[in-house]
């Protein structure tokens, strides 16, 4: 999908009666002209910007209507009319349009690549969220949601972001993921590899995982099963007590200790088992930028209703770096074809960020091609001045200093 195209689906979503009809929580919502309408209060929570409430919406209407803002405070009741569901509309359609089959993806080896991984997001400390979402950490006073998705380790692209509770349950939701990749995407999900991390298998899950046809690959602990446990180091199969035959790769990391894989995947040669492996660490990146680049725990409200709005706008963003990146790529590609070159560069995804911050918001709710034409071309323009290097095989040691939960109310380093 090409910018342009991201940008009129959106502004056709945020101006279509029927996203109104579904949100409004109140039936007469949005019936009066207001100072903010629905698709201006839409296109505000796309702001990428993560200052204060007020201070955005100054911004917010500087750059886009002109006129003293409204306050916070009214904004605050203003989005409590309508609910998270334009923002997951947004989410499903654009991955739809994406993966219809239109558009030449990247694949590994002829496969589509998707890694199932699942976090918590620390939510502002209020009554009303410890009891929609439960708590974690030491003394049970911080309220915490779960999240998972399914995740497009080679495009970039977060297909089905789920939010539950703290006490969420990670082989739950990946057997929801599986459900929607089979049902939504089927056309696809018989070309798929899904990677897992350890903690995800399960006899169920296997079974699972055979009969929707799916490949997978995933990474086992060293107490699974006996049949898995007990293998040789190198390549081996397997048929467990429930009767799913698997194939089952043991080798030594650096550090020497032994990695165990396990997979359907029988056709491969064994070397490229860790190679594929490695790619889930596209889905890490992807957390990171979420929490720490678009700042989704910094949440525009305090309610349930706030966080729902704010998750699922975070996933819209997360989709829109990356359709603004592979372009951004590309003109960087274009710009340094022919230079000698130790290794090829990207657009800074950070830089890139800081960019879109300032005209997102803009490019959506203006609405008129040939200005939004000539905006985005700026954009990619800008985006591909500050690059990076691609370096392959790098690896650090894992830092296993605590994260304090004051950490999450700091502001932004972008």
């Amino acid at each position: 999908m090409f910018s342009l195209e991201m940008l009129e689906m959106l502004y056709c979503i945020l101006h279509d009666q029927k996203t109104l009809d579904v949100a409004r929580l109140k039936q007469n919502a949005f019936t009066r002209n207001r100072k903010m309408s629905f698709p201006d209060a839409l296109s505000f929570l796309l702001d990428m910007r993560k200052t204060t409430l007020q201070t955005r919406l100054n911004l917010y209407f500087q750059h886009t209507k002109g006129g003293h803002p409204i306050s916070q405070q009214s904004f605050s009741e203003l989005r409590m009319n309508f609910d998270h569901s334009p923002f997951e509309t947004m989410v499903r359609e654009l991955v739809k349009k994406e993966y219809s089959g239109q558009y030449e993806l990247p694949r590994w080896r002829g496969y589509h690549v998707f890694a199932i991984d699942g976090s918590f997001l620390q939510l502002p400390r209020v009554d009303e969220l410890r009891e929609e979402y439960g708590t974690r950490g030491r003394g049970g006073s911080c309220p915490c949601a779960g999240i998972s998705v399914l995740y497009d380790v080679l495009h970039g692209w977060a297909l089905d972001p789920i939010i539950a509770g703290a006490d969420r349950n990670e082989r739950v939701e990946c057997v929801k993921h599986i459900g929607f990749l089979c049902r939504e995407l089927a056309h696809i999900a018989h070309n798929s590899i899904i990677l897992l991390d350890r903690g995800y298998l399960s006899l169920d899950l296997l079974e699972k995982l055979q009969h929707s046809g799916l490949k997978f690959l995933a990474r086992c602990n060293s107490q699974f099963l006996s049949e898995i446990n007990n293998a040789p180091m190198g390549d081996s199969t397997a048929v467990l007590s429930n009767g799913v035959s698997v194939r089952i790769y043991k080798f030594a990391l650096p550090s020497g200790e032994t990695e165990t894989l396990v997979t359907n995947l029988f056709e491969l040669p064994e070397q490229s088992l860790p190679e594929l492996y490695a790619l889930r660490w596209g889905v890490e990146v992807a957390y990171f930028r979420l929490k720490q680049q678009i700042c989704v725990e910094k949440f525009s409200g305090k309610t349930a209703n706030s966080i729902r709005q704010d998750f699922w706008a975070g996933f819209v963003l997360l989709n829109a770096v990356a359709v603004f990146q592979r372009e951004a790529d590309e003109a960087v590609r274009e710009r340094q074809q022919g230079k000698p070159l130790k290794h090829k560069n990207r657009a800074r995804t950070s830089d890139l960020i800081v960019t879109l911050r300032d005209r997102f918001v803009f490019a959506v709710l203006c609405g008129i091609p040939p200005i939004t034409d000539f905006e985005m071309e700026d954009v990619i323009k800008t985006m591909a001045r500050v690059v990076s290097p691609v370096r392959q095989n790098r690896s650090f040691p894992r830092d296993f200093k605590p994260v304090f939960a004051a950490n999450h109310n700091l502001k932004s380093r972008l």
